[in-house]
């Protein structure tokens, strides 16, 4: 594979930054400084543009059982989540990279605008399918927000960048965690309108203009920069595929023609996409000296496997808790602290110790690990299960994907510390970023697959062991009222029934929670291949987080090499 070289690091000379940032050769900073107010509510408005993007991507969970039986489709389950995540993840590289041609807050208020719509949307649906369409939406309006944020954060001082990015990290993690637990006790009440509304006042008063240089470019130069090829297989792939599993969870087997023709076809797309980036060597969408690096590739695979451990828990656990032990959903989020909290003190020491001593191997090496073991103990839930045991289980679920999400995030940046590939670094933290949104949004949509499948052969299964006409009919309905409704239903039957019903949906339960535990059981091995470097803080920082939505892949982040002498790159473990 190829490989990054350790160089001496040397300090190395700034570059112009884009927008109104602009340094001398000297590299100071010669941005006239923003008012410390403005710079406040700025961070306000970033931090509340991230919450609700990270915060509606994971929010769904205990809001489901409501949801499919509110528009009784238990078969659409599975795009609820992915129809956002679909129009987020591919969008999100698109938007990174047109945001540099247009003015900042405007390119801003048009997607906070365009996410409201897909709320309202998904208030006002009047069935399954406009509710997804809402979800779409909002996810296309989350993936400009995220972007155009970065964008933002360019126009700020340097000086006050480091702090800028550290709390709009920090507030989208703790939304992304947060969300389930948040979620049962919001699932009526759309909050995301009067914190959209915040955000959007506070952006519009406190945000100055900043005009791009490049605005006046051609259209046609603005969408070549944007990969359009490269987006367009990789999203009909995407679409290929989360049909297939749609269709073969409910209504069709894998054997029939238009599963089996979905499959075919996202892996010749898939195909078509691999040989484009081989094709276009270092300017694909995704860079091919990047991915045949042993540490970058490595964690890519370990943020996938992370990230669809992660969706599938907090998106179907809720449901386990709501039809199995008839919590509402309320409770159910209530259930989700342990993932929560858990998740982010392991960030937080797992921060904390790398930032003292540059340790970040042992992160990296432990979470996964860690987090195997909690999915092991979730797959073995049972119908009567005690809550405690739920409990228990979840912490290290939580602990493992935390110090996971760090470990890959570091990883990726030290193998881009050096001089010589400082300018990588963009694109190899947006494609860790990525990896882990491309496994949630693959993950959800298997996982849900398989719970709706594995829900229905339990429903048949009972109702052909069913001796009266009536009962038999009732079985096999009870999937198609939804899954709250199917509660009220179970409620209304014999103490044997009832407690067959609740078989079956702990069994599809832990069937899908299969998944995560493969993941797992591939990331853990996934960590053999990344280096074994740690970074070295005895020395100043080799780099500090900078935002710019230009340079290597015009993505979310980069870094700047800045006062590190000789030997400070980074020392074997």
């Amino acid at each position: 594979m190829a490989q990054i070289t350790n160089a001496p690091v040397a300090a190395v000379e700034r570059q112009p930054d884009m927008g109104s940032t602009d340094q001398d050769q000297s590299g100071q900073d010669t941005t006239e400084d923003l008012q410390k107010w403005r710079i406040y509510l700025t961070t306000l408005a970033l931090g509340l543009m991230g919450l609700l993007a990270a915060f509606d991507a994971s929010m769904l969970g205990p809001a489901l059982p409501a949801i499919t039986s509110e528009f009784q489709a238990l078969d659409h389950i599975g795009w609820y989540t992915s129809a956002y995540l679909l129009a987020q993840m591919p969008f999100q590289l698109v938007f990174s990279r047109l945001a540099a041609f247009y003015e900042a807050k405007l390119f801003n208020i048009v997607a906070l605008a365009v996410f409201e719509v897909g709320s309202v949307i998904c208030a006002l649906a009047p069935n399954s399918s406009v509710f997804i369409l809402g979800r779409a939406v909002s996810g296309l309006g989350a993936a400009g927000m995220v972007a155009g944020g970065f964008v933002v954060i360019g126009n700020i001082p340097i000086r006050e960048r480091p702090r800028l990015l550290a709390i709009f990290f920090a507030l989208q993690s703790i939304a992304s965690t947060a969300g389930p637990t948040l979620s049962g006790a919001l699932t009526d009440s759309y909050l995301t309108w009067p914190v959209g509304a915040v955000a959007l006042g506070t952006f519009y008063c406190v945000v100055p203009k900043a005009p791009s240089s490049k605005a006046r470019l051609p259209l046609s130069e603005k969408l070549r920069s944007c990969y359009p090829l490269d987006t367009s297989l990789l999203i009909a792939c995407l679409v290929l595929l989360f049909l297939a599993f749609q269709w073969a969870g409910s209504s069709r087997s894998y054997s029939h023609p238009r599963v089996w023709g979905c499959l075919l076809g996202s892996g010749l797309l898939a195909v078509g996409f691999a040989v484009l980036q081989v094709r276009n060597k270092g300017n694909g969408l995704v860079p091919l000296r990047l991915i045949t690096h042993r540490s970058i590739a490595g964690s890519c695979l370990i943020s996938l496997c992370n990230g669809a451990s992660n969706i599938t828990h907090i998106t179907i656990l809720p449901t386990y808790l709501q039809t199995v032990h008839g919590l509402s959903a309320t409770i159910s989020g209530l259930y989700q602290l342990p993932i929560t909290g858990s998740n982010i003190s392991a960030m937080a020491i797992a921060s904390t110790v790398v930032s003292k001593t540059g340790k970040l191997l042992p992160f990296l090496y432990a979470g996964p690990p860690i987090y195997l073991v909690g999915a092991v103990l979730l797959q073995r839930l049972q119908p009567d299960s005690p809550l405690s045991w739920i409990l228990g289980s979840a912490v290290p679920v939580g602990a493992g994907f935390g110090s996971t999400v760090q470990g890959c995030l570091l990883t990726v940046q030290n193998a881009c510390s050096t001089p010589e590939t400082r300018e990588d670094m963009p694109v190899a933290a947006v494609m860790e970023v990525f990896a882990q949104q491309l496994g949630r949004s693959v993950a959800i949509s298997i996982a849900q697959s398989v719970f709706v499948q594995k829900l229905y052969t339990g429903l048949e299964a009972l109702a052909a062991s069913s001796s009266p006409s009536g009962e038999q009919n009732v079985l096999l309905g009870l999937a198609g009222q939804g899954l709250e409704q199917m509660v009220r239903t179970m409620d209304t039957f014999e103490p044997g029934m009832r407690t067959a019903v609740r078989g079956a949906l702990s069994l599809a339960v832990t069937t899908a929670f299969i998944l995560p535990v493969a993941a797992m059981a591939i990331a853990s091995v996934a960590t053999l291949l990344v280096e074994r470097k740690n970074i070295d803080v005895s020395k100043k920082p080799l780099f500090v987080v900078e935002a710019s939505p230009e340079g290597a892949g015009g993505n979310l982040i980069s870094s700047t090499v800045q006062d590190a002498s000789p030997g400070d790159a980074e020392k074997r473990a």
